[in-house]
């Protein structure tokens, strides 16, 4: 996609929620050059993305110049990434400010390892992302200050969707319906190898050459929209609830959207390869696929000028339309050297800035944290043709994100089951209430 979820992603597996090769602390390598005379010293900075690098360099050096503070950029790999944090966090060999995601976030709040970011700028969650500033508050402080965020919406195939004359911004579904016209437009855009559709007399599934929609088992662009759209929660405090009748039903049903309906891939392929749908979007031979921002230049460079795509709102459900929105924020270490304080302080306030946050968003690496920053990213995509303001909409209306002390390892352990749902081994019904269990229990370890 930058890679599919190389900024945002909590989860780097089975499509859920990648990027670069990593720089040591101590390297010379691939960091910011910043250094001023009569500088007050040097900070580290670390984040998982290249992509973003060079939009924090720019930042760093007019922060460097309004200091006096150096910046050196450490970027690891998100493969690495949180193996290296933790045992660089209890070797005290942590960098001053780095990226965090909320999957993991409170975990190194709870250990003290963080600065409570409404005691170093006390006005500022009133100026970035609601959503973000809300899923980084906890136990009454603030516990990053949000960088970059994404939300979720529905990329479509201009020339397909007239062709089948589908209106991608009147999609919903009903599990509980004989069909919905998510259903029905799913079937008009799905065209097996003698141009028949599913429920057409001799349709092959297994010679089909494009589909209506991405069904699979994406935590961030599937399974939360969807679960919340038909009014499941995901979570309760810090323990997991989706096993609801409700969350079984749309589980049941995005399965079905692959397995009976035959709308959607796959999850043999989807389970082994997240960005297979994304791919078929840009070879053409997808209609509708739900996902983030966070595949807007990826998308932009595979479709080129091949054929016109635009946005809509996500799928809507009883509930109306669900976006699961997530964020990266810049923590602070709590436990670094005293006479680093001040320049953490100094560094962690630029970033909030509206002037620290523009170069993110005027190179398009994401929507910025900082809510006065946003109209400069909705430019860089107008610039190309592309209205993504749609992504701003749908943030109001977030569905659950992973919250919790050990949030990734309760989804390593119920996403491998989810998998089994999609691809039919299981039903919603023996699965879900399954992962559930094993979730929580790995979450409570």
């Amino acid at each position: 996609m930058l890679k599919r979820r190389t900024l945002l992603s909590s989860f780097a597996a089975a499509g859920l929620l990648t990027t670069a090769a990593a720089c040591s602390p101590s390297s010379d390598d691939g960091g910011g050059d910043g250094t001023s005379d009569g500088s007050k010293g040097s900070l580290t900075f670390r984040l998982w993305d290249e992509n973003a690098v060079p939009a924090y360099e720019e930042s760093f050096k007019a922060f460097t110049a309004d200091s006096g503070w150096d910046v050196k950029i450490d970027v690891v790999p998100w493969g690495d990434y949180w193996t290296r944090l933790p045992l660089d966090v209890a070797s005290g060999d942590a960098a001053d400010v780095y990226w965090m995601n909320s999957a993991n976030y409170i975990l190194y709040k709870d250990s003290e390892d963080l600065l409570d970011i409404n005691e170093i700028i006390p006005d500022g969650a009133s100026q970035w992302e609601k959503s973000v500033v809300d899923l980084y508050t906890r136990d009454g402080g603030l516990w990053g200050v949000p960088q970059i965020w994404d939300s979720i919406a529905l990329f479509y195939h201009k020339g397909l969707v007239e062709e089948a004359d589908v209106d991608p911004s009147a999609l919903s579904f009903d599990p509980t319906a004989e069909t919905d016209s998510l259903r029905d437009a799913g079937r008009a855009l799905t065209v097996d190898g003698d141009g028949k559709h599913p429920g057409d007399d001799g349709f092959d599934a297994d010679s089909r050459t494009q589909f209506g929609f991405n069904s699979q088992a994406d935590r961030q662009a599937i399974i939360g929209p969807m679960l919340a759209a038909n009014g499941a929660d995901w979570q309760e405090e810090d323990e997991y609830t989706f096993a609801s009748s409700e969350g079984i039903e749309a589980f049941q049903y995005m399965a079905d959207l692959i397995n009976t309906e035959n709308i959607a891939p796959s999850a043999s392929d989807t389970n082994e390869n997240g960005d297979f749908t994304r791919d078929l979007f840009t070879q053409g031979k997808l209609g509708l696929f739900q996902s983030g921002p966070y595949n807007l230049a990826a998308i932009a460079d595979g479709v080129g000028d091949s054929f016109e795509w635009a946005l809509a709102a996500p799928v809507a459900g009883p509930e109306g339309p669900k976006s699961l929105v997530h964020g990266v924020v810049a923590v602070g270490n709590a436990k670094a050297d005293d006479d680093q304080q001040e320049g953490i302080a100094a560094l962690l306030t630029w970033l909030g800035s509206v002037d620290g946050q523009m170069p993110l968003a005027e190179k398009g690496v994401s929507f910025p944290g900082h809510v006065d920053a946003q109209q400069a990213f909705l430019d860089f995509w107008d610039d190309k043709g592309i209205d993504v303001s749609v992504f701003v909409e749908a943030a109001k209306n977030a569905a659950e994100a992973d919250t919790g002390s050990r949030a990734n390892a309760g989804l390593e352990a119920a996403i491998p089951i989810f998998q089994e749902v999609f691809i039919g081994r299981l039903t919603a019904e023996e699965g879900i209430p399954q992962a559930q269990e094993e979730g929580n229990k790995a979450m409570a370890e």
